[in-house]
C-alpha cells in the first residue's frame, strides 16, 4: 500500500559531520539516516538532545548541507529552496519582528510568499482567529507573553497554506498539525 502513495521526503545515507575552522572532524550530527515520509504521515524524530533531529529538519530545509548523502523533498533535492514555498517551518525558537503587530506579522510573511493583497488579509484574519489572537492582533509582539508569541509563530507556519509543515519543537508540532488538519 505505501508504494502507491507519494513520498513527500526520502533521504538515503544523510549524513551531516560538523568541522571546526581548521577542517577537522568535531561532531557527527547525523549518520546514513535512510527515511521516507508519506503523504498524508504525521511523522516525529525522536531522540535525546544532540542525536539529529534539528540537523535533519535544517538539511530538509536546504539551511545546511549535507556531509553525503542525499535528501529529496516533493521530489525536489534539498539543497533546491523553490521546494521551501510548499513548507511551514516554525522552529523552536520564532524569527518574527517584535515591533510588527499580528497582522503586519502575517502580512510580511504572505509578501515573502507573494501572495496576492486580498488573499494575504483574508488569510491573516483567519489566521489570527484560529489561533486565538484576534482581541490582541494590534498589539505589538514585543508586548505578547511566549504563549501568544508562539500562536502566532503557528500562523506564520501556515500563512502560504503549505502542503507539509515542519517543526523543531515536539509539542508546536502537536499543535500545528492539530490547527492546520
Amino acid at each position: 500500500m505505501a508504494q502507491d502513495r507519494e513520498i513527500v521526503v526520502e533521504t538515503r545515507r544523510l549524513t551531516k559531520i560538523y568541522r571546526d575552522f581548521w577542517g577537522r572532524q568535531k561532531k557527527v550530527a547525523l549518520r546514513a539516516l535512510n527515511l521516507q515520509i508519506y503523504r498524508g504521515e504525521i511523522f516525529g524524530l525522536l531522540g535525546p538532545n544532540g542525536s539529529g533531529k534539528t540537523t535533519t529538519i535544517k538539511l530538509l530545509l536546504g539551511l545546511l548541507f549535507a556531509t553525503d548523502g542525499d535528501a529529496l523533498v516533493f521530489g525536489q533535492h534539498a539543497g533546491d529552496v523553490t521546494k521551501n514555498e510548499r513548507i511551514g517551518y516554525l522552529p523552536e525558537e520564532s524569527y518574527l519582528y517584535r515591533f510588527l503587530n499580528a497582522e503586519e506579522t502575517l502580512d510580511f510573511y504572505g509578501r515573502l510568499f507573494k501572495l496576492d493583497p486580498e488573499v494575504r488579509r483574508d488569510r491573516a484574519q483567519k489566521l489570527i482567529e484560529t489561533v486565538g489572537l484576534a482581541r490582541d492582533k494590534k498589539r505589538i509582539l514585543k508586548e505578547y507573553s511566549k504563549g501568544m508569541r508562539q500562536r502566532i509563530g503557528f500562523a506564520q507556519a501556515l500563512i502560504n497554506t503549505p502542503n507539509s509543515s515542519f517543526s523543531t519543537s515536539r509539542r508546536r508540532a502537536s499543535t500545528l498539525s492539530a490547527r492546520a488538519g
